[in-house]
């Protein structure tokens, strides 16, 4: 199946992988700074003024920060930005805990290769492969917009959900449409990807019009089906 022909919610596995985990918990991490100090009961370390943290190919600075070496939690704020091999990321703060969990806050824009993901938080947790995309959340993918008040993922079994104000677009594809919520599911190393347009589902497709309830659209073929009561089809005619 070509991927150019995967409308809507098709990208969004992929998308939250490009959530980035912090701190990895058994590799050496390096903090410098104007101003460091540090506890050796608690275990904190605070930084003030120009911090970078560096830890195998990520590079993250911001203006001020704390790392605790025994809870293994850390905080950086004040215009933070995180470069790696294969990825980039830019927020006003941003947390790690557990050694598992990561929260950017403030202006958030994650990017790998050409897949982006914009929202005012981004939650990501690396044991559970959930991921939570809040506040005027926007993701791009081969060449797909998803917008939403609201995109969670759970990619161990490859299902997706948006909620409130949910629009897609596919230029290449003429095709876009929107819903109150947007389900994406799929087997792992399947082609069965399914997309639910639920709650005043409508789509465009070269011209083409269609509303209802629900719409279900099934990416292998990109069929439709209209489910959950009377439905409208608006054909073009060819120009």
């Amino acid at each position: 199946m070509n991927k150019k022909k995967q409308i809507g919610m098709a990208v969004l596995a992929a998308l939250i992988t490009a959530s980035i985990t912090a701190w990895a918990a058994n590799d050496p991490l390096t903090i410098s700074a104007d101003t460091l100090s540090y506890d050796g009961t608690t275990g904190r370390a605070d930084a003030k003024g120009n911090v970078v943290i560096t830890q195998l190919d990520k590079t993250m600075t911001g203006a001020n920060g704390w790392y605790n070496t025994k809870t293994q939690e850390a905080n950086l704020d004040g215009g933070v930005s995180m470069i790696g091999t294969d990825m980039s990321m830019s927020a006003q703060s941003v947390h790690s805990f557990n050694n598992n969990k990561f929260t950017a806050m403030g202006d958030v824009h994650l990017q790998r290769a050409d897949r982006q993901i914009f929202g005012n938080s981004v939650e990501y947790n690396t044991d559970t492969e959930y991921g939570l995309v809040s506040g005027n959340a926007r993701l791009i993918a081969e060449g797909t917009t998803l917008t939403g008040d609201q995109v969670e993922g759970w990619l161990k079994e490859i299902r997706a959900v948006a909620k409130g104000n949910v629009t897609f677009a596919n230029p290449e594809r003429n095709v876009s449409g929107s819903a109150d919520r947007a389900t994406y599911t799929q087997t792992p190393n399947q082609n069965d990807g399914v997309v639910l347009l639920s709650g005043s589902a409508h789509a465009v497709q070269n011209g083409n019009v269609l509303n209802a309830p629900e719409l279900k659209i099934r990416l292998a073929d990109d069929s439709a089906e209209t489910l959950g009561g009377r439905s409208t089809l608006v054909i073009v005619p060819n120009q």
